[in-house]
């Protein structure tokens, strides 16, 4: 399963003001599941690299 641009925008925006801040994502590497959809995330200093379900389907999402 894909996530839509309107996703991917909605999962930036969730990282952002959701993961980002909270404490029990303190690492840099982890999974989460986004709207049934598995995520890894990988952050970095300017973004998120995202593997949406399947390591082929990779985005990069701005980390503000």
């Amino acid at each position: 399963m894909q996530l839509n641009n309107t996703e991917l925008a909605q999962l930036a925006d969730h990282l952002v003001y959701n993961i980002d801040c909270n404490p029990d994502f303190e690492d840099d590497a982890f999974a989460i599941t986004f709207r049934g959809v598995r995520c890894y995330i990988e952050r970095y200093r300017d973004n998120f690299r995202v593997e949406v379900g399947h390591e082929d389907d990779v985005v990069q999402l701005p980390r503000i």
